[in-house]
């Protein structure tokens, strides 16, 4: 009795938001990380209820493959740090929103110890990571 049509399109829908049989933990972790920074709820908590179970289950999980909650989320920030300051039009007071940071004071420090140089600097050098320390 069903549309053929219908049929076809809502295979199609969900096979594209399925998820994949080889994502990993870390990877569902990486892409939760990503959408609850701009919350400024991204916390270990938030993502555990996200997955539907405890935050010891994900540490655990995480440490089977050599990672850490802390680590992910450090490297998603390095990611999307090094795209949005490249973007000379997002202002850093709303990468710094973008990235969680409670203040902009917060976001130049940890950029400055993650890649040598305040955003500003980097921003102006074109992207390329800095070779020497501003």
């Amino acid at each position: 009795m069903a549309d053929p049509l219908l049929r076809e399109y809502a295979r199609h829908y969900f096979e594209a938001i399925a998820v994949p049989r080889d994502t990993t933990v870390a990877d569902r972790v990486r892409e939760l990380i990503e959408v609850l920074l701009p919350t400024g709820r991204c916390s270990i908590e938030q993502v555990a209820r996200s997955l539907g179970v405890d935050r010891r289950t994900v540490h655990r999980h995480l440490a089977s493959s050599g990672e850490t909650f802390s680590s992910l989320l450090n490297a998603t920030r390095r990611h999307l740090a090094e795209q949005f300051v490249a973007n000379p039009r997002r202002s850093l007071t709303e990468i710094s929103d973008l990235l969680g940071f409670s203040s902009l004071s917060a976001f130049s420090r940890w950029f400055r110890e993650q890649f040598g140089c305040s955003p500003r600097a980097w921003r102006s050098r074109g992207s390329r990571r800095p070779t020497d320390r501003d």
